[in-house]
């Protein structure tokens, strides 16, 4: 018999979308991760920093292009910001948000994202596992 909670426990795992075991993750990197965002094919970030997991759509707010679009790192050279390869737009690992002047008051699209058992996982309801 399905209760509310098994109900809601199910739901939640069927949207788990497994990233990669825990270790493989070390403190600024990042995994590139195929997904579909309400519906539409993308990419997700998903990163360490600072000890913790934080999830973008790896799309720049100041052009629909992704923040790898040119070279495959999406941290700065000092390891602090994400970095958009085409124009240099810096952001916030932590919040998403814009550093620049020319995108000031922007954030990424945030996604929400968990570790549970040494694993990471996105759990954004507006995200599915690609076809």
């Amino acid at each position: 018999m399905n209760t509310p909670s098994t109900l809601n426990t199910t739901t939640r795992d069927r949207r788990k979308l497994l990233v990669c075991d825990s270790a493989e993750l070390a403190d600024r990197q990042h995994h590139i991760v195929p997904l579909l965002f309400k519906k539409h094919p993308q990419t997700a970030i998903v990163l360490r920093y600072a000890g913790q997991v934080y999830a973008y759509l790896n799309q720049c707010v100041h052009m629909v292009r992704r923040l790898d679009c040119i070279h495959d790192a999406v941290f700065d050279e000092q390891q602090g910001h994400l970095r958009c390869s085409m124009h240099g737009i810096v952001f916030d690992p932590t919040s998403g948000e814009s550093l620049s002047v020319l995108c000031s008051g922007e954030r990424l699209e945030p996604l929400r994202c968990e570790e549970i058992d040494g694993q990471v996982y996105l759990i954004d309801k507006r995200v599915t596992a690609p076809i």
